[in-house]
């Protein structure tokens, strides 16, 4: 497989290839379990969460669970649709369960693989996405919207018939929610949805919510008066296991047809840390050197990742506080623990000169950026060597 022709953009966007999504595992396991509650996945740029998203996607139409518990997920990009207020928005919602659901009716589910390619890949017809809308939009205007009724009396139409298609109800998969907590009526869509989920009896045990974003969003749900994350179950991606690492390095070798021997295996792992995104991109360099039977000594190979991620990790690292990276506090604790290589929350708080809690909230944005390991609730080790390098070098 020549670069050119490798999926996803090179691995640089998500993941929508079942056999090539490894991992979080724990985080499948608990939306299969709870798919109708509310929940916020959180997670550094580059860790995964819309590779997650898709995951569950593909993940819960299992023909084999029980309807009783069997949600239709629906994925919903917020960068990409750009409401303009909350009644833009509940049109959104309820257009796109639409489309979803004609793209199911054209993908008899058979293989998991096959199917879910093949839902991505249809396109539903324009006029067909107004049927739960009809009696509430007529002669759609450019910008559509729905009155908050409409838009329950909608949702309770696309209810029924998902239940006449052995759904239990619809789940909403909000990724990039940072475009909702950054505008002037996020509180009353929270608030509006958190009513439905508290008191709507005919709404609530039909519908899930995932909000996924960063520091945005794990910030907005910190704030009083959010309102329907107050409600939800919070839930911070990590880096990969190192099984989990290993088994997508011999997935990539073995796509690619190349034997990479056990020390470059035992490079990716240290230097990506388990980070998805590094990991793939540091294979990519390592295939191409093989398959032009070149060497990649490690001053080279450290200069093009370097070079390769400069602009992800400054952001990450944030000194002109101008993106959703690190704060002060979050780069003292990283530069104590990078001096110790483990400790535990107590000591990293004693040798920042920073509170527990504070320590704690640092620790949690830098384990779920995917530049540290978390090994237990108390204790937290380097992760990434590529970024720990970089950091050395500013």
């Amino acid at each position: 497989m020549n670069p050119g022709e490798r999926p996803f953009d090179n691995y640089r966007t998500a993941i929508t290839d079942p056999p090539q999504f490894f991992g979080r595992d724990e985080w499948l396991g608990e939306m299969r379990r709870a798919p109708f509650w509310v929940r916020v996945l959180l997670g550094g740029r580059r860790l995964g969460k819309t590779s997650a998203l898709r995951a569950v996607e593909w993940s819960l139409p299992d023909l084999g669970g029980s309807r009783a518990n069997r949600p239709f997920p629906v994925f919903i990009s917020l960068e990409l649709e750009q409401p303009s207020d909350l009644p833009n928005f509940l049109f959104i919602l309820v257009d796109q369960l639409q489309r979803a659901l004609d793209r199911w009716r054209q993908s008899p589910w058979e293989d998991i693989r096959k199917t879910y390619r093949t839902f991505l890949g249809h396109v539903s017809q324009v006029e067909v996405t107004f049927r739960f809308l009809k009696a509430v939009l007529r002669n759609p205007p450019s910008e559509p919207r729905l009155a908050l009724n409409d838009f329950r009396e909608a949702l309770q139409r696309a209810i029924d018939e998902l239940r006449k298609l052995d759904f239990h109800g619809v789940c909403f998969l909000l990724d990039e929610a940072e475009f909702i907590v950054r505008q002037s009526w996020a509180n009353d869509c929270w608030a509006y949805f958190r009513g439905l989920k508290d008191t709507d009896m005919a709404i609530k045990p039909f519908l899930g919510l995932v909000i996924s974003g960063y520091r945005g969003v794990a910030e907005y749900q910190q704030r009083a008066g959010s309102d329907l994350q107050n409600i939800a179950h919070v839930h911070w991606l990590n880096t990969l296991s190192e099984g989990d690492a290993r088994s997508l390095i011999a997935k990539r070798a073995s796509s690619e047809r190349r034997q990479l021997p056990d020390e470059e295996v035992t490079r990716v792992i240290e230097w990506a840390g388990g980070h998805p995104f590094l990991t793939q991109q540091m294979l990519n360099h390592l295939l191409d050197a093989i398959r032009a039977g070149k060497s990649l000594p490690d001053d080279k190979l450290m200069l093009l990742m370097l070079g390769q991620h400069d602009h992800n990790f400054s952001a990450w690292w944030n000194v002109s506080g101008e993106t959703d990276g690190f704060s002060e506090a979050d780069r003292r604790v990283y530069r104590v623990l990078a001096e110790r290589r483990e400790a535990s929350l107590a000591e990293l708080a004693t040798h920042a000169g920073v509170s527990a809690l504070q320590a704690h909230r640092s620790l949690t944005v830098l384990a779920g950026t995917g530049v540290i390991l978390q090994l237990d609730e108390e204790r937290y080790r380097m992760g990434a060597r590529l970024f720990e390098e970089w950091v050395i070098q500013q």
